[in-house]
């Protein structure tokens, strides 16, 4: 063999070696990017769902020639890829881990704590439709749910997501300023006795309170066991209403939910005139719309959805609007949408009422 044919096996041999380092080196990025998670969540736009065919009111109708859309937020971890991807599109936002979870909270608890957030949402949905719609409607208070857990509490080795705590020794807690106000006498190191249901089955436990984290605003700390609590009702309404909300967590469909009972209690109405109508928006009892996260994406994904009116929350809790919000990313996107603000349901139904059918 000459020493031109050795030179040229050494070269071949070496673009080989380099080869496979360059491609070791090219999956483990790549494995990097995908699956090593990073201290943030991504949110982009996700869809608009039609509302008439997952919801269903025993003996409603549905005449309408339009259709009302609930919108969402595509929601995950982020990884490197996305980490990267986040700061070329204007469509996706890095938000702090610490923003969407709750400290000491899996991915599976947070889940579970959007889905019951959801059920809450149907329930105030169904319950503001049928008052609105002239139904006599029940409200009775159950208890306080638990919605999380403090890291490092007594609650978060006895409580999950989704009990409802009904008494405290011998006093009965049907809401949270019912048991807020009997801890009140309580300190740090005091045990007390626990009622609470979970699956529907009854069950106690003794708990001994710690010292809370400060109070923001008054920098005081107070005794308790650590949950995250939101009142639990029970309304009870003269019919069954089904919605197949295939999973969707979060609260911020109440609003959508209930223009869409409401229409199909209706049936001499079309409450849609024909539009395609999306919106988002929390529901209180009192019919008040209030505000939610996502809004920018939420706009898009109605504009991909050919959506021509959008209802958006007007509210004075921050130093922008949700409403202005919206009109800022339609704005950006061009959108020929009708972003319409509104405060209460009320707000909604009259701007629907008085809205010419399209022709």
């Amino acid at each position: 063999m000459t020493d031109r044919n050795q030179s040229a096996k050494r070269d071949t041999v070496q673009r080989i070696r380099l080869f496979r380092w360059v491609f070791i080196f090219l999956v483990i990025i790549l494995a990097v990017s995908i699956y090593v998670p990073l201290p943030y969540y991504i949110s982009r736009p996700g869809s608009a769902m039609e509302l008439a065919p997952i919801i269903q009111v025993e003996g409603g109708t549905k005449n309408e020639k339009g259709t009302f859309m609930l919108t969402t937020v595509r929601m995950g971890e982020a990884n490197l890829a996305w980490y990267m991807y986040s700061h070329f599109s204007p469509d996706a936002e890095l938000i702090d881990k610490k923003l969407v979870v709750n400290p000491g909270e899996s991915s599976e608890e947070y889940t579970k704590r959007e889905l019951a957030v959801m059920q809450n949402s149907q329930m105030l949905a169904e319950a503001v439709a049928f008052q609105r719609a002239g139904y006599p409607i029940k409200v009775e208070n159950q208890g306080v749910a638990v919605m999380g857990t403090i890291a490092g509490m007594p609650a978060q080795n006895v409580f999950t997501i989704g009990d409802v705590i009904t008494q405290i020794d011998q006093q009965r807690t049907p809401t949270t300023t019912e048991l807020l106000a009997y801890l009140s006498n309580k300190q740090a190191g005091d045990t007390i006795e626990v009622h609470f249901q979970r699956d529907g089955k009854e069950q106690a436990a003794s708990i001994t309170l710690a010292a809370l984290p400060p109070d923001a605003g008054t920098n005081k700390s107070r005794a308790g066991f650590g949950i995250r609590p939101e009142n639990k009702q029970y309304v009870q309404i003269p019919k069954k209403v089904t919605i197949s909300s295939q999973r969707i967590g979060g609260p911020s469909a109440g609003l959508m939910f209930t223009l869409e009972i409401y229409d199909q209690l209706k049936p001499d109405i079309d409450l849609t005139r024909g539009y395609r109508i999306a919106g988002t928006g929390t529901i209180s009892a009192d019919g008040t719309v209030g505000r939610i996260g996502g809004i920018n994406h939420k706009i898009v994904a109605a504009e991909n959805a050919k959506a021509e009116i959008f209802f958006a929350p007007d509210d004075r809790s921050g130093d922008v609007s949700n409403y202005q919000e919206a009109l800022a990313t339609a704005k950006r996107i061009g959108t020929k949408m009708k972003i319409v603000p509104v405060r209460t349901v009320d707000d909604a139904l009259s701007y629907l009422q008085a809205l010419p059918p399209k022709q």
